[in-house]
């Protein structure tokens, strides 16, 4: 026969159980809420190439590609199949010169369950949008053709830290990336995005240096690389 629980016991639980359910909720709401870049032109955003010069590492985009790493958008004529309406083309470079190439392999669309045009979906063109499990958020957060930069987000950061809060590291809902159009670095500019980062609340730790030295000057979509299409697939098989 199992023995009665004490009460006293019983209260313990239930007082620490909602302790903890209420430390939980204060944690995510010490995350500022972050605001993507009002009256977002897309058709601007992707009618050149991007270069990333810092970006924080996650599964799909481990810390070992951290080199000539650029990001091409193309808006379609016509809609995909699951109504995808940009082509997302994302290129990176081991040290040795081992190349990853999405090619064709991923697409975006505007999110529907926002007005906010500046936050997007991405994720393989071949399956349907449900976010979160085939797309995850794209969100920029900042961005300033003029000047030539952008700052991108995979989604709100929902993890505290002591410098602020990041993101996962997995495939959706992850990720953090400064962007200019220049593949030549620009240190002032790349610590201006650094501080629109922080002022909204980003932990900066997570973000590394790109090398974008001894890059090719052509990144051809059509050059899809096998370990690069195994990565962006990895997370179907986990």
């Amino acid at each position: 026969m199992v023995p009665p629980v004490r009460r006293p016991y019983v209260s313990l639980l239930v007082v620490t159980l909602l302790a903890l359910d209420v430390f939980a909720a204060a944690s995510e709401e010490e995350c500022l809420q972050v605001e993507t870049q009002p009256d977002f032109d897309l058709t601007a955003f992707a009618s050149q190439r991007w270069f990333v010069h810092q970006q924080m590492a996650t599964e799909y985009l481990p810390r070992t590609w951290n080199f000539c790493v650029t990001a091409k958008y193309e808006q379609l004529e016509t809609r995909t199949f699951w109504n995808y309406s940009i082509q997302v083309h994302n290129y990176a470079q081991e040290e040795d010169g081992t190349v990853h190439n999405t090619g064709t392999f991923l697409c975006a669309v505007e999110d529907s369950s926002t007005t906010e045009r500046a936050k997007l979906l991405v994720g393989p063109c071949f399956l349907p949008n449900f976010p979160m499990t085939t797309t995850g958020p794209y969100w920029v957060v900042a961005y300033d053709e003029f000047e030539g930069y952008a700052l991108i987000s995979g989604g709100q950061p929902t993890i505290k830290t002591n410098e602020g809060c990041k993101t996962d590291a997995g495939t959706n809902g992850a990720g953090l990336w400064i962007f200019t159009r220049d593949q030549a670095r620009d240190e002032d500019l790349v610590n201006k995005v650094r501080g629109i980062a922080q002022a909204k609340g980003f932990d900066l730790t997570v973000l590394e240096d790109v090398a974008q030295e001894n890059c090719p000057q052509d990144f051809p979509l059509e050059q899809q690389s096998t370990s690069g299409t195994r990565s962006w697939l990895s997370w179907l098989t986990a």
